[in-house]
């Protein structure tokens, strides 16, 4: 069966053959659509060769009765209660299950008093695609990865921009069955120095993500990861210790954004106590804010996030400003102003941030990397390549500055 491939998961409105309004668009109809704008979008969001998408047909065309049948595996980090009931302790939302039932994120389950994943070794998208892709851009710059990912999320949110795949249940979108083995033989095959867990909140399938890092730092490849940070201190630093990057999605700097956001009231500290535990570990760290206009562009909390950054993390950890197109819930919503990107961009640098970069914006500076000492151009990406012209192991050419990252 064919595994899903989303190559454009950062869409332009293109005025093309299937012009449904997002809310009245199903889950084949978005496919399609990105199957054709993909070649174009990805080379403009990210600023890399626009390549072929594979897979995306098959998807778009699946009946229900291809979708995989459901698999069980028990789950980690879950508690036992009376009457077969059981209270999972993976992430803050702590949901109690009774027998029959599943947790929020719909892709774990409560058979007879065990929590079991329903996605474990079923990959709905696995794909090797440009590290850079996965807001990466201090580890491996202009590698490949194979980057990962399942069924299922713990949050919901609005501007998600592959709820193809995170809002869907296990049984209603194909997979393909593939063991910790087989994914880093796929990625050896497709010449691949990473994997990346992505697609979805990689919480969700802890069980089968941690299960591939440990094969995959076997094999000798770097392990990544993107999360939300939605989750507990105990499974945080069991993962970090076999991820050799992590890129946190801070989507707001207030616990209300996240609550009408992102569909979940949770304390903002949470996150950021998250963020602290993966810079404290083995792990090294990027921070991505995608910037949706209105919603959590406000300068002074882009200030105060860049502050606590600075004071809590560090000046060399890379902040990404991604940009925001309309998607999913927020279809009606508009682009975020590149003039919006580049006011944020100029106040991380004047809090001190060495790091700071634009995504999704195509050919500008603010994409390439530069030594925070003497200013020379290290590493510059254009929408074609990525090229390494400042440094050397690690270090700028020019001024021997150490430059923080996995070269």
């Amino acid at each position: 069966m064919s595994v899903v491939t989303h190559q454009s998961l950062f869409l332009y409105n293109f005025n093309l053959e299937i012009n449904l309004p997002m809310s009245q668009m199903t889950r084949r109809d978005f496919i399609k659509k990105t199957l054709l704008t993909g070649s174009a979008a990805t080379g403009v969001a990210l600023g890399l060769r626009p390549q072929p998408i594979r897979g995306l047909s098959d998807f778009a065309d699946i009946e229900p009765e291809q979708v995989s049948p459901l698999t069980l595996h028990e789950a980690s980090y879950y508690e036992k209660l009376p009457n077969l009931g059981i209270k999972c302790t993976l992430e803050p939302r702590q949901c109690v299950i009774n027998e029959g039932e599943r947790g929020y994120c719909g892709a774990r389950e409560n058979r007879g008093g065990v929590y079991y994943t329903l996605v474990y070794e079923h990959a709905c998208a696995a794909y090797p695609e440009p590290i850079e892709r996965h807001h990466f851009y201090h580890l491996l710059p202009g590698k490949k990865a194979l980057a990962i990912g399942t069924a299922g999320c713990n949050l919901r949110c609005r501007f998600c921009e592959t709820w193809p795949i995170s809002q869907s249940r296990p049984e209603d979108i194909p997979s393909e069955k593939l063991s910790a083995d087989d994914v880093v033989e796929r990625a050896l095959a497709e010449d691949c120095q990473a994997i990346i867990f992505a697609y979805n909140e990689p919480t969700i399938y802890f069980e089968y993500m941690l299960d591939i890092a440990k094969e995959t730092k076997r094999a000798g490849l770097i392990t990544a990861s993107q999360t939300a940070g939605y989750i507990y201190p105990e499974p945080l630093k069991e993962i970090c210790e076999y991820l050799d990057a992590i890129n946190v999605d801070l989507k707001g700097f207030t616990k209300e954004y996240y609550q009408k956001n992102c569909g979940v009231k949770v304390q903002l500290e949470r996150i950021l106590d998250a963020i602290k535990i993966i810079n404290q570990s083995y792990s090294i760290l990027e921070i991505t804010n995608l910037v949706v206009p209105e919603l959590n562009d406000n300068p002074q909390l882009i200030s105060d996030m860049s502050v606590w950054i600075r004071e809590n993390i560090g000046t060399d950890v890379p902040l990404h400003f991604a940009r925001f197109f309309p998607n999913y819930q927020l279809a009606k919503h508009y682009a975020t102003p590149l003039e919006t990107l580049e006011k944020a961009y100029d106040i991380a640098k004047n809090a001190g941030l060495q790091y700071v970069y634009l995504d999704n914006v195509g050919k500008h500076k603010a994409t390439s990397t530069y030594c925070p000492k003497c200013g020379e151009t290290l590493i510059q990406r254009s929408e074609s390549k990525v090229d390494i012209v400042g440094m050397k192991n690690g270090q700028c050419m020019n001024c021997e500055h150490k430059i923080a990252g996995v070269w």
